[in-house]
């Protein structure tokens, strides 16, 4: 994936702040207009967890970083007892799970899934103006990444999305493509690992689902999404659809201007390097690595050898 390093490394670097601005859009004016009285909770919350003694909060620079703060309160609706009880959780579950440990842009196994689409974003918003979150399942190459890889990768870019408070506030629509999925490919779709992966969605992070939406699934991707679904809370449960070859029904959900042509839609064809280079630029970052977070930060540095 040397490759892929090399190419994001020049053109991130090189792109504008204005092409950037399709994955966080007028974010101080979002702000403004979605913070309203939260900040008085915020206040609350940070309290909380500035005189609790669970060892999960003892690192007490959590109470620094207020867009983080606010991830959990959105995703609880400003339940301050909720957020605090889905924040120890969080950090519990990233100190304890290993898959949750060391993601980065610079993993190979990563790279190979975001440059697949595994995940990838659309260009632009849904009506409700919430980002849309997409999966090429054909694309998974099973020889070079696994199905954590690609749960890793998503990891990676929920951390980075909800450094946006549009997206903390309104969620995520999800759409998987099954198109030329084969059957071989579907013998790595193990039911242990995809509990393991709903679970680490649901239980450990503020994030809201507002829409998972599957389509041109074949039968024998019909039997692992039945075996999968009771591990799914009812809230979301009822926030899935699975539209077959009908991709009607889910342009009623979503409109056709925003989905590029392989779904079906208007919009231009998707470039998954755009997202995999905006992710290269996020990590260059010369702050201070927050420990609490997901992506662990890595500045990319190359030897006077390797350039040779």
């Amino acid at each position: 994936m040397s490759e892929y390093l090399e190419i994001a490394i020049n053109k991130s670097m090189n792109k504008s702040c204005h092409n950037n601005l399709k994955y966080f859009p007028n974010h101080d004016n979002i702000k403004k207009k979605l913070e309203g009285n939260h900040q008085q909770i915020l206040e609350i919350f940070r309290s909380m967890i500035e005189s609790s003694i669970n060892l999960a909060l003892k690192d007490k620079s959590i109470c620094f970083d207020d867009s983080f703060l606010y991830r959990f309160l959105y995703a609880k609706k400003f339940d301050c007892n909720a957020a605090m009880d889905l924040i120890i959780n969080y950090l519990v579950n990233k100190r304890n799970t290993m898959i949750w440990q060391n993601i980065n842009i610079f993993d190979e196994k990563i790279q190979h899934a975001l440059v697949d689409g595994n995940p990838g974003i659309l260009n632009e918003r849904d009506r409700r103006g919430r980002q849309v979150i997409t999966f090429t399942a054909a694309n998974w190459n099973t020889s070079k990444y696994s199905l954590e890889d690609i749960y890793r990768a998503l990891l990676l870019t929920l951390d980075t999305l909800l450094e946006d408070i549009q997206n903390q506030a309104l969620g995520f629509v999800i759409i998987v493509d099954w198109t030329n999925f084969t059957y071989k490919q579907s013998k790595y779709l193990t039911p242990k690992i995809m509990k393991h992966i709903i679970e680490g969605l649901q239980e450990f992070m503020p994030v809201k689902f507002k829409g998972i939406h599957f389509i041109s699934q074949p039968w024998y991707v019909d039997f692992t999404l039945t075996a999968i679904k009771p591990f799914f809370k009812d809230k979301i449960r009822k926030r899935i659809y699975v539209h077959g070859s009908n991709l009607s029904s889910m342009h009623n959900l979503i409109c056709k201007d925003i989905l590029p042509p392989e779904l079906g839609g208007e919009a231009p064809n998707v470039n998954h390097f755009d997202w995999f280079h905006f992710l290269v630029k996020c990590s260059q970052s010369s702050d201070i690595p927050k420990e609490y977070r997901i992506i662990k930060t890595i500045v990319y540095t190359k030897s006077p050898m390797s350039m040779k």
